[in-house]
């Protein structure tokens, strides 16, 4: 029996598809999800999320946030997601430097720590999109 994944950021539903498996990258490690799974929330850390078929794994990069498992449906709620392979490594490398660069500005300048926390999750993602793209298929 098939489970059902979507997928939302702040902005767009990214993905609503149906899978045999769901991979989420959770705080206490990769979490498998399966038809029948007991209902679960989870928090979501910056990494990959595997939708499993029997074609084949499909991988999204996600950054933080919270997943929701009940009955065969699973919901992620995150920050931002894409498909792996759409990750430009070039431009995910530059942006990341930019962000470090940015990073250190901000401790510099003894910036609010709310600011330091979202460049460090900015980083965190670029980081898990670089690890997504890098993996044998």
């Amino acid at each position: 029996m098939p489970i059902t994944l979507d997928i939302i950021t702040p902005d767009d539903k990214v993905l609503s598809t149906k899978a045999t498996q769901v991979v989420l990258p959770t705080e206490s490690g990769d979490t498998g999800i399966l038809a029948g799974h007991v209902p679960l929330v989870t928090k979501v850390v910056a990494g990959e999320l595997k939708v499993i078929r029997e074609s084949g794994t499909e991988r999204i990069a996600v950054d933080h946030g919270f997943a929701k498992v009940l009955g065969d449906t699973v919901s992620v709620l995150t920050e931002a997601a894409i498909d792996v392979r759409e990750i430009d490594l070039g431009e995910v490398e530059s942006a990341q430097s930019r962000a470090e660069d940015a990073l250190k500005k901000a401790e510099a300048e003894g910036a609010d720590p709310e600011k330091i926390e979202e460049l460090e999750s900015s980083i965190q993602y670029l980081i898990a999109q670089k690890l997504a793209k890098g993996r044998k298929r």
